[in-house]
């Protein structure tokens, strides 16, 4: 009489045994976990947010220059944990690898910096070239390097010599501004086609512009500088006259200010004398400064557009064109190349 075993496994003979093993590991409960894909955390956002710290602090460098240059600060710690992370560890495991190190850095290199700088200035080119549609007829640069050459014009003379004879000022001006434009196409037309290109692309001022495009072009910058000469002294005219009363052309705050700057004066023994004239020559040059920062505001907005519509691209542009594409095979040719140079070394050191 055969005893009937309650443990079923038991019962099986030795060739049945595997079969039912077997079954068994087919079943959904004794699937193996499959292993996770890594997902590096300095590359995720908004971490990765910080590795373009520097490129909005490009964007910001006209109209704040310091906090342009301290936005560099977090981007530079950021490339350098980076770069650490991916030169000691193999994605979870420590395994310290150099030629992983510089692939990191290549990518850091042209993902965050090169390629973004190069989309926020293409942005704030191409909103400066796009004011021409505007009544200014003028590009933005165009416009600011005008407006700076009235101001430092302006500077170094008295307003009050010309008071009375507004047309020997412009006259005057449109000389010095002829010979500015000259001066600027010359070093233009003197300077190779590599370093144009870099200038349009990284370059801040492309001063150039204000006489490239012939008389036409310098008939514009006239008269645009003409009708800004017109107001600064119809401003000066209507403060002399009464300063009471704000002038039709001058902002509230900048009036409020011009009274705050007339009292400072009148109270320094060494200015009290031209009090009002002192402070209405730095109440008009304000005016023209403050134009001067909304034309970089301008040109910013149009650097902040272009990094914010592109900076994904490039990031999948450098990750999977250049980097697998031309950078891995470089670096792998690189690699053998080297590991053959020193095996011959070897081979040559040994026989000799």
């Amino acid at each position: 009489m055969i005893k009937v075993t309650p443990n079923f496994t038991a019962a099986l003979t030795t060739a049945e045994q595997p079969k039912a093993l077997n079954k068994n590991a087919e079943e959904p409960s004794f699937e193996k976990k499959q292993k996770k894909e890594y997902n590096d955390p300095l590359m995720k956002w908004p971490v990765r947010g910080l590795a373009f710290t520097n490129d909005i602090g490009a964007a910001i460098m006209d109209i704040a220059p310091k906090a342009g240059t301290a936005l560099w600060y977090p981007a530079m710690m950021y490339f350098g944990a980076d770069i650490y992370d991916k030169y000691r560890n193999d994605k979870e495991e420590y395994d310290p690898n150099a030629r992983r190190g510089f692939k990191q850095a290549i990518f850091q290199a042209l993902a965050s910096v090169i390629f973004p700088i190069a989309t926020v200035h293409a942005g704030q080119k191409t909103a400066s070239i796009l004011a021409r549609k505007s009544d200014t007829k003028l590009s933005l640069q165009t416009q600011e390097e005008s407006t700076k050459f009235l101001v430092d014009f302006m500077s170094r003379r008295k307003l009050g010599d010309y008071q009375n004879d507004t047309q020997k000022f412009k006259e005057e001006f449109s000389n010095a501004l002829d010979n500015y434009i000259d001066t600027t196409t010359r070093k233009h037309q003197n300077t190779n086609i590599i370093k144009r290109w870099f200038d349009l692309i990284f370059g801040g001022r492309h001063p150039e512009e204000m006489g490239k495009e012939g008389n036409d072009r310098r008939k514009i910058i006239h008269d645009y500088t003409s009708k800004k000469i017109d107001n600064l002294f119809e401003i000066r005219k209507e403060l002399l006259e009464k300063d009471s009363v704000k002038p039709k052309n001058l902002t509230e705050k900048l009036f409020k200010e011009y009274k705050t700057l007339a009292e400072k004066y009148s109270k320094d023994p060494e200015f009290k004398l031209e009090a009002k004239t002192l402070a209405i020559k730095d109440i008009l040059t304000k005016v023209e400064t403050n134009d001067i920062f909304k034309t970089k505001m301008k040109k910013t907005i149009g650097g902040f557009v272009a990094l914010g519509l592109l900076i994904k691209p490039i990031d999948l542009f450098v990750e999977h064109i250049i980097m697998e594409k031309y950078v891995d095979p470089g670096l792998d040719f690189i690699s053998t190349n080297t590991k053959n140079q020193i095996q011959n070394f070897k081979q040559r050191n040994i026989k000799a």
